[in-house]
């Protein structure tokens, strides 16, 4: 017998990072891409089973997800702007989001989002559906979105804002109408509706490898940017490490994160900056801050450190130095 107990998180933020590492149990790592100060905000509704997600946030990211094991999260987007991506594809109000557990995912987001929606037991959800609906969304967990039309689609987005509002009205039995448990399973029939419905324009099987190896292209350049953002590396040489042509590895990333490589590296460089920034300034290192932001910058691969400031403060939206002030005022 299951439980009604449910538990509500509900947090603004203006840390990237503190956002991405918030959902218990999540794999989550952000990188800004946009200019200008971070801003976001992360509800969850969690039951022993379900977990209800809205998260919204103000700029450019690239957000690398991997959801708990054993769990699919099924999801829509609630922005109306296009040019966000996940998985390389196209993310826009009239799809369904459909993750899995067992990999990593890549959201790339070009401005403002909101996303919405539960993250339930694999089998569980697979259980509910037809022999046929099973069928297509297991095939459709390689590509992690499902075309709706839009009146499906905008049935969906009701519910789930819908479902959030009832689980946030004041505790007690008479303020809430109906349980979280009854809401969760409202939602696994919603979408099971939706997939009949709607069984999407069906991409034909052999586009998969291809797709999966320009993925495994760019997550392995991303790596070797990571393992080596403080060397003085450039562009030929992350084609080097994962053997691929220039063009390739170009053509790979403005498809999967519609950024090109040196973009990237640029970013990743940044961000990395930021958060050894934030991590020494919390050690309470004051008497050495300036020799901190001093070197930080050829530590992360930055020649000039009047450039890296500059580079720094059209990221964030604030300089280096203030960065490292407001992280040890905090600590």
């Amino acid at each position: 017998m299951h439980s009604d107990h449910f538990s509500v998180h509900a947090e603004q933020f203006s840390d990237v990072d503190e956002q991405a590492s918030t959902l218990a149990g999540w794999e989550q790592e952000y990188q800004q891409l946009g200019s200008g100060r971070f801003v976001g905000a992360l509800a969850i509704v969690e039951t022993d089973e379900f977990c209800f997600i809205r998260e919204s946030t103000n700029t450019a990211l690239h957000e690398r997800i991997v959801p708990p094991p054993e769990q699919m999260v099924i999801g829509i987007c609630n922005t109306q702007a296009q040019g966000h991506l996940l998985n390389g594809r196209p993310l826009t109000q009239d799809q369904l989001i459909v993750l899995d557990g067992s990999r990593p995912h890549h959201i790339r987001t070009t401005g403002p989002i909101e996303l919405l929606g539960i993250s339930v037991p694999r089998e569980l959800f697979l259980s509910q559906l037809h022999e046929q609906d099973e069928a297509s969304v297991r095939k459709w967990l390689d590509l992690s979105v499902l075309q709706l039309d839009a009146a499906t689609a905008g049935m969906l987005r009701h519910y789930f804002s819908v479902a959030f509002d009832l689980l946030n009205t004041p505790a007690g039995a008479a303020a809430r109408p109906i349980s979280p448990r009854a809401l969760a399973s409202t939602a696994i029939s919603n979408v099971a509706l939706a997939l009949s419905l709607n069984q999407g324009s069906h991409e034909l099987e052999s586009t998969l490898p291809s797709r999966q190896r320009r993925e495994r292209i760019v997550q392995n350049a991303i790596d070797y940017m990571r393992a080596h953002a403080g060397e003085e590396i450039g562009i030929l040489d992350v084609c080097r490490a994962t053997h691929v042509s220039r063009r390739t590895l170009q053509y790979c990333f403005e498809e999967r994160l519609d950024i090109s490589p040196l973009q990237y590296l640029k970013a990743l460089r940044l961000n990395a900056a930021h958060r050894e920034i934030k991590r020494r300034g919390s050690e309470d290192r004051a008497h050495d801050r300036h020799d901190t932001i001093g070197n930080l910058a050829a530590l992360c691969g930055f020649n000039h450190p009047s450039r890296f400031a500059s580079e720094y403060k059209k990221m964030f939206g604030v300089l280096p130095s203030e960065t490292a002030l407001k992280t040890a005022a905090q600590s």
